[in-house]
């Protein structure tokens, strides 16, 4: 190789290596300039979305997941089964979530005889010490009627005594209980 030649291959290459970068420079800044003066919002208006999406993959966009080809839909069961959904549940605030139920609309929609529908009434008695129940409900009602028997019967004592002692002319007062002392006149 001649030594002028080496001189002249190097100078041009110089030379073209000046030229890309001045080239790179001015596209650089005619893209920037062309980027500066662009309406995004009317380059936008002007995209045909549906043609877009058109030409989209779905087994790409969601990681080959299947997608039914007769119907192309994706297969939801698989996407969700790619959730990791204790990771996401630990990152909902419950008491946000809370607040925002509306409890009596959620109660208005409650139906109380479809919920009493399904009580199994057998299986509730079954389990109920029935016998237990009956015998101190009527352990209380026979208390409660020898009481009111007994009242009724002191009445009555205390009536059949005055008529007698009416009969027989005898003003005198059947005794009764020692009366009570008033504790302010004890003192």
């Amino acid at each position: 190789m001649d030594p002028g030649e080496r001189v002249r291959h190097s100078g041009s290459r110089r030379f073209v290596e000046q030229m890309e970068w001045m080239a790179q420079g001015a596209a650089q800044r005619v893209i920037d300039l062309v980027v500066d003066s662009l309406d995004v919002n009317a380059l936008i208006a002007r995209i045909d979305l549906n043609a877009v999406l058109a030409r989209v993959d779905l087994n790409v966009a969601l990681g080959r997941v299947d997608v039914n080809q007769e119907l192309g839909r994706v297969d939801l069961n698989q996407v969700i089964g790619r959730v990791d959904l204790n990771q996401e549940l630990a990152r909902v605030d419950l008491n946000q979530v809370i607040d925002r139920v509306d409890l009596n609309q959620a109660i208005d929609r409650v139906d109380i005889n479809e919920i009493a529908g399904r009580i199994d009434i057998e299986a509730l008695v079954k389990n109920t010490d029935l016998g237990a129940l009956m015998v101190s409900s009527s352990t209380s009602i026979l208390t409660e009627a020898v009481d009111l028997g007994r009242s009724h019967a002191v009445s009555m004592d205390d009536t059949l005594a005055r008529w007698v002692s009416r009969l027989w002319r005898n003003h005198a007062t059947r005794p009764g209980p020692p009366e009570l002392v008033n504790p302010q006149e004890e003192s």
